[in-house]
Parts: structure tokens; sequence; C-alpha cells
């Protein structure tokens, strides 16, 4: 009996397909030969997987009472015992229970679950039992083991027509695993197969179902051509067949073919090829350069073209002709460069759709439009590209930079990067200086990088702006130009300048002084590190800035071993630099590295939240798009690409993430540890570091975030004269009037001496830093402060008036002062 409720839109299909079936049971029940009963199986097996796939899995559930049948039938004419051996137990034409059961055993499954045979194939070369792995019912095999045992098979002489057609009605996207690249020894005998099934099945009285066709590469001769032209019905058979290979004269034949036929019939056979000979059938043979073009672009991706290049193949066409070919073959990219798509690339631009941005940025200028105008407008974009998700995220930003590249094309500039300075000059140099708002006085200046408005009357500062003056169109253009500013600062903080540190770039004179044009780049570049052509390492104003510079990693100070005394030169000169350099985070190859040789195993077994994850690994450049590849995360690292491998279902962000080892590739191969320069592997090893301690479900004790928090403590104690604060290890020593403390520098932890714990979380402690607290970056480390500034509270804990704080204390035994004054942050 039927015990699921069929769905209405397959039930008529289940009700035929029960009856048919039971028709066929019916049969075996009454077949006494054996050859016919595995015949009867094989057909029942077939109709029951074709049945699956055109009701979604619909169709098996509602046979229960029919398979019950045939188990019954099968295991009765097909006796099998414990003890019997993997061929015996293959042997069985139908897959009842019973049998299950015994193969489930002999390859330690549990029965309930698909039975792979993969792990059968490299024991055995008996041609018996490998053509078994092909043919039971009762198992499968993966496509590469497939190939495998098809291969052993012709190697030695075993491989028939039987064993062929099964292979590829199990996997009708066989042929293409043997074609290759690589190609597999089998690959004459199958692939001849499949073309005779396809011309079979193409050449029957029905026409076949699309799912029924073996569809992995397009079949082979001009027959296959013929019969598209004259398909009538599902037009996917028809683009397959079409798509066949051809020799050279069966090509010529093909052409002198469609020259006869009307243009409908040449444009339908161009959908199925796109071969640039068949060009000549619409008199656009000089096309075929562009059409090379066009054709190299990957459906799929967002891709750098190069102008010059396309403008050189449209002149070569001719400006009609090559529109003529895009009606064929259209191209987003080429029409933009014709300038014929502008309100469809702007649609699709306002829509984040990552090819269309890509366009917009080789769109010709408009009459009324500048190119800041059009840089600004992908600026725009970017900024919505950061609400987007972690993936998406990552390939968005990747088509505003080719975007950028395409127009600084357009405008004539060798390279993005310049165009980017002069827009960015250009931005900054627009900016109104101040406006009169009436009897107030509104000027635009700067606190470092960071844009202000000042409000005065009559001279005289105001702390608030009055509400005459917000409501003056000058105040909103000056409040514009503001945010504006502010936005390239954001821009050159996170991205410029975080990309110098991170990779030890070198600035030539003429960038440098470019940059330093910038409110920004004037305020950010003086604070950080260089060496100069000489050799020196310094301050900016302090190395020669007459040749080049590169921005200098803290991993070079360190092996040098002058890090320590920059660092404390930074602090002494209380310079706050844009981002981590001096106090980076450094991660050098540890000994069990140098062992493992390709592969770090340090942040293994961490399980993060893949959701928080992704999108950390997204901010850094990283692609987390992996989940069937070799490893599934990887960025550019140099010349190199590091590569993270993890354990997770579904996708990244889909739940948790169990992390596993990291790598660093060249051309796809792995390099040794060693090898890797250090600077690269710092970098890789501190956003994965990033990521564990931000998105793990467990604390991680991460040294290098220790470390480096170590070291800017250790440069507060000297500046403060804070002699009641040490540093042993991963811990902050804090020996305050009331009591010692030890603050741990990766959690934050407080531990009361000899033992007690002490928890420090006001609702508004660390959202502003210590009054003695002094950051020597600007990165948004908060985490840092909260940390340093416990400490510096602690050591002054004679001034704690926080009730929570002191009843802690005094529940641990601490004697503390009654209604004394002080601060409590």
């Amino acid at each position: 009996m039927v015990q699921w409720p069929v769905p209405e839109e397959y039930a008529d299909f289940v009700r035929a397909e029960r009856e048919v079936l039971s028709r066929l049971t019916e049969r075996a029940r009454h077949t006494t030969d054996p050859a016919a009963l595995r015949e009867l199986a094989e057909e029942i097996r077939l109709r029951v997987e074709r049945g699956e796939h055109h009701t979604i899995g619909n169709l098996r559930r509602h046979l229960d009472d029919i398979v019950a049948e045939l188990e019954e039938i099968y295991d009765a004419a097909f006796p099998v015992g414990t003890g019997a051996d993997l061929a015996t137990v293959l042997s069985g034409p139908w897959p009842t229970a019973h049998r299950r059961a015994l193969l489930a055993a002999l390859l330690d499954r549990d029965p309930r679950h698909r039975m792979n045979l993969d792990q059968v194939v490299p024991e055995t070369s008996d041609p018996a039992l490998l053509r078994l792995l092909v043919l039971n019912p009762l198992g499968h095999l993966s496509r590469p083991s497939t190939v495998r045992v098809l291969d052993a098979l012709h190697q030695a002489g075993e491989l028939d027509s039987a064993v062929v057609d099964r292979a590829i009605a199990d996997d009708l996207y066989l042929d293409r695993a043997v074609a290759g690249p690589p190609r597999a020894a089998c690959a004459g005998t199958v692939l001849d197969r499949v073309d005779a099934l396809t011309w079979e099945l193409v050449s029957a009285p029905e026409p076949p179902d699309w799912d029924e066709l073996p569809k992995g590469i397009p079949p082979r001769g001009l027959r296959f051509v013929r019969a598209a032209l004259d398909w009538t019905g599902d037009p996917r058979i028809a683009a397959h067949l079409g798509a066949a290979e051809l020799t050279a004269d069966e090509l010529v034949t093909l052409l002198a073919l469609l020259a006869e036929r009307p243009v409908d019939d040449r444009r339908r056979v161009w959908g199925w090829r796109r071969d640039e000979r068949l060009l000549t059938l619409f008199g656009l043979a000089g096309a075929a350069p562009l059409l090379r073009l066009v054709l190299a672009t990957p459906a799929d991706e967002t891709v750098r073209h190069d102008r010059a290049v396309l403008l050189a193949a449209i002149g070569e066409a001719g400006v009609d002709d090559a529109r003529r070919l895009l009606e064929l073959q259209p191209s987003e990219m080429v029409s933009a460069v014709l300038g014929d798509n502008r309100a469809a690339v702007l649609k699709r631009v306002k829509h984040n759709a990552l090819q269309g941005i890509a366009a917009f940025g080789m769109l010709p200028l408009a009459p009324d439009e500048t190119v800041l105008d059009r840089y600004l407008a992908l600026r725009a974009s970017a900024k919505k590209g950061v609400k987007l998700g972690p993936n998406r995220r990552h390939s968005h930003a990747a088509a505003i930079a080719i975007a950028l590249d395409h127009l600084a094309q357009v405008a004539g500039v060798p390279e993005p990067a310049l165009l980017e300075w002069d827009c960015e000059a250009a931005l900054a140099s627009r900016a109104p200086s101040g406006v009169d708002c009436g009897e107030y006085r509104v000027d635009l200046r700067f606190d470092a990088a960071e844009p202000v408005l000042a409000v005065s009357r009559a001279g005289k500062p105001l702390k608030s702006v009055p509400a005459a003056v917000r409501a003056d169109p000058g105040y909103q253009e000056l409040r514009e130009h503001q945010e504006l500013l502010r936005d390239q600062a954001r821009r050159m903080r996170t991205g410029l300048v975080e990309r110098l540190v991170a990779t030890g770039r070198t600035l030539q004179p003429d960038e440098l002084a470019r940059l330093r044009t910038l409110p920004a780049g004037a305020a950010m570049l003086p604070s950080l590190l260089w060496r100069d052509a000489t050799g020196a390492v310094g301050l900016l104003d302090d190395v020669d800035a007459a040749g080049p510079v590169t921005a200098v990693h803290p991993v070079e100070l360190l092996t040098d071993g002058t890090l320590a005394a920059w660092q404390a030169e930074i602090m002494r000169r209380r310079l706050q630099q844009p981002v981590k350099q001096a106090f980076r985070e450094v991660y050098a190859l540890t000994p069990a590295e140098r062992e493992s040789g390709d592969v770090s195993w340090r942040f293994a077994g961490q399980t993060v939240e893949g959701r928080v994850a992704a999108q950390l690994l997204s901010g850094r450049g990283w692609s987390v798009a992996g989940q069937y590849s070799d490893h599934q995360a990887t960025r550019p690292a140099g010349a190199l690409t590091a590569a993270l491998t993890a354990e997770f279902h579904g996708y990244f962000g889909m739940g948790d993430v169990l992390v596993d080892g990291v790598r660093f590739l060249a051309e796809g191969k792995p390099v040794p540890l060693d090898e890797v320069p250090a600077v690269v592997f710092s970098e890789a090893m501190r956003d994965l570091d990033l990521v564990v301690s931000v998105a793990g479900t467990v604390p991680w004790d991460s040294a290098p975030q220790a470390a480096s928090r170590a070291q800017i403590l250790t440069t507060l104690i000297a500046a403060l004269r804070l002699s009641r604060v040490t540093v042993d290890g991963s811990s902050a020593v804090v020996r305050g009037g009331l009591a010692t403390y030890r603050v741990h520098l990766t959690s934050g932890s407080i531990h009361v001496e000899p033992g007690g714990y002490l928890c420090v979380v006001p609702a508004r402690f660390g959202a502003t830093a210590h009054r003695r607290l002094f950051l020597p970056f600007a990165d948004e480390d908060r985490m840092t402060s909260v940390i340093l500034s416990k400490i510096l509270l602690l050591a002054e804990d004679e001034k704690i008036t926080d009730p929570s704080i002191l009843a802690q204390l005094g529940a641990l035994g601490v004697s503390v002062p009654a209604d004394e004054g002080g601060a409590d942050d």
C-alpha cells in the first residue's frame, strides 16, 4: 500500500508507473529462467530511476509494496548466505535488504546508507570483480573510480558494450571524464559507444527525454548536426546535437549546406557552435578577431579588458559590422566600448551586477560627465558592496577594481592608482575652505586626517552648531564635502596605507609626492616607518624621500633587532600611526611548522562561527567560495596564494566551521613553509589568528596578540613610570594599593592573588579609553584599549569607586576603603 501522500502534479504519473511496475513484478514472480530474471531486474531498475528523476524523488517512496515483493522474489531466486565473498554478494540482480546488509558488513558501513565501492577499486585487478563493481545494483562508484575500472578492463581486454552501457546509464556525463584532460585509456571505446547510443536514441520513432541522453561532451559527426537542424523536440537536445565535433571536411560540407538554407537556420547553428568559420555565412569574416576576444571572455567571471585591443578589433571589423556581430554574439563589454548600452549598464550597476560594474568603467564619458563623476559613482557603488555577503563583497570589490582600471584606460591614465590619486586630489582641492552663514562663519579644517567643521561668531568659536547654521545651504554643502573627505581618509587608511604596511610596498618619489598633496596622505604617511634607497630606516621626514621609499614591515625590524627601540621611539614621540606598524602582531615560523614541511597546523582543530569567520576573511581579501575545492578559503599572498582547508556542511556561512591546515601555493602546488617570505607568512597568519580569536566558539589564547599588547604595555610602563606594573609572559602583574592582580593580555581576564576572579565589565567601561592611555595606532582595536585600560585602572585601585568592583574585592577578602573619592575608569 502507498503510505505517502502523492503530490498532485505527479499523481497520474505515479499511478501509471505503479501499474507498469506491478505487471513487471508479476512477470518476475512467474519467471524461472535466471537470465530472464536478470533482464527484468535491469528493466525495472532503469524504469524506477527514470521515474525518480521525473518526479524529483517522488516515485520510490510510493513503491514499498512492490519493492518488498521484488526482494522476496530475488532473494528466493538468487540465494546468498552469510559469509559470502564480495563478488558473490554483488552478483545479485536486485538490491535486496539482505544483500545490502551483507555488503555493508564487508565494507564496514551502515546498511542504511548508500554503498560507495571506491575503496574496493585499488584492491582488485580481477576483471570479473571489476565488471561487477560497475554492473551491480547494490553500490556505486564515483566518476573517477568508474574511469579507473573502465581503464583496467580496457587494458585487460575485457571492456565490452554491456559494461560501458551500464556505466553511461549510471553517469550521463561520463564521456566528459574519459575525454579528459587527461584522456583515459578507454576513451576510444567509451566515446564510440556514447555516439552509437546517442544516435540510437535520436533516431528512434519516439523522441528521447533529455534526461536519457549522454551529455558530457557533444557527439561526433555531421549526422548529428543534420539531425539537429530538423529537430522539433526538446531544444536542449537540438543544441547538444548541433554542437557535434566535426572534421575539417565535415565543416566544409556544413557550410555548403547552410548556404542553401534560410538565415534562421544559420542563426540556429551559430547559437549551437559559435565557430568563427561560420561568420562567412553572415558576411562578417572581417569580425573574426573581435569574435575571438568576445569568446575568450569567461561567461561567469568579471575580468579586465584592454580597451585599446578591443578598439583595434572593432576598427578591423568596422563599427557597423561590429554591431552586426553583437546581434549574433552579444557582449556587454564590447557594447560598452561602443557606448551603445549606457542605460542598461547603469541599471545593472544599480543592482550590483559585477560584469555590469566592470562595463560601467569602460563606457565613454557622456558629454556632461567628468572622470571624477564616474570615479565618485564607482566609489558610491563600492560603499554598497560592503553591505553584501562575504563572498559577494569580495567579488564586488574586485569588480570595482576592474572598473577603475577600465576608467583609467578611458581617461588615458597609465595606471589605476594614478587615476585614483588624481581623483582624490581633485576631490580635496574642490572642497571649499569655509562659508558664511549669516552672522556665523563655518570653516572646514583638518585635525590630522580627520576633516572637522569649526563654527564661529564674530571670531569666537562655538561648541555647537546653531539651528540657523544647520539649515543654511552653504553649511549643508560643507557637510557633504566633509563626508567625502572623511571617506577619502577612511579609504586611504584601510586601503592604501594598510596595503603599504602589510606588503612592504615601495613608493616612487612622484607617487609619494602625489599622495602627500592629499590631506589624508599628508597626515598619515609621515607617522609611518620607511626604508630609503640607502637602507636607512626612519620616519618619513628623517629618510631620503628623493628616491624610492619602502614601508617597513615589523618582521624586518624584528629580524634586525630594532623593533623594541622603534616601539619606544613611537611612544616617546606620542605618534599615532594610521594602522598598526611598529606594534603590529608578528607571526614567525615555529619549530613544529618547520618540521611539518608545507602545511601549518597552528589553527587546526579550532571551531569558528562560519558567518562571522566568512565576514572577517572576506574583509581581508580572502575568497571563501571554495566549498567544493581543495581549499575552502584563499587569497593572493605576494607571488603565492594563501590557502586554508576547513570542514563544514553546506557553505562557509551556514554554521560552525572546523579549521584545518594552512598552505601557501605556487601554481597550485604547496610551497615549503621555510621558503615562504616572512612578511607573506606573517600577514596570512595574522588574518587567521584574528578569525580564530573573534569567531572562535571557545576562547583562543593568541601568543602574538598577547606579545603585541605586552610591547605596548612595556612602553607605557616606561613612559608613564608605572612602577606597580610588570609584564610576565602573556599576563600583566599589577601591584595595586589594595591587592595584586594578574591581567591576561589576550582574554582580559583578571585574577586577584592569591586565588580570586574579578569581573570588570561595567556598562560604560571601555567605551572610552582610560585617561592615561595612549595607543600608538588608529586601528579599531577595542580589546587592546579595554585590556590596557583595566591595567591602568587597577594600578590606581585606591581611587576605584565603582560599587560592583569594590563589592567583589571585599568578597575576596580585600580590605577596601569606604566612600573614598576617585575615578572608576
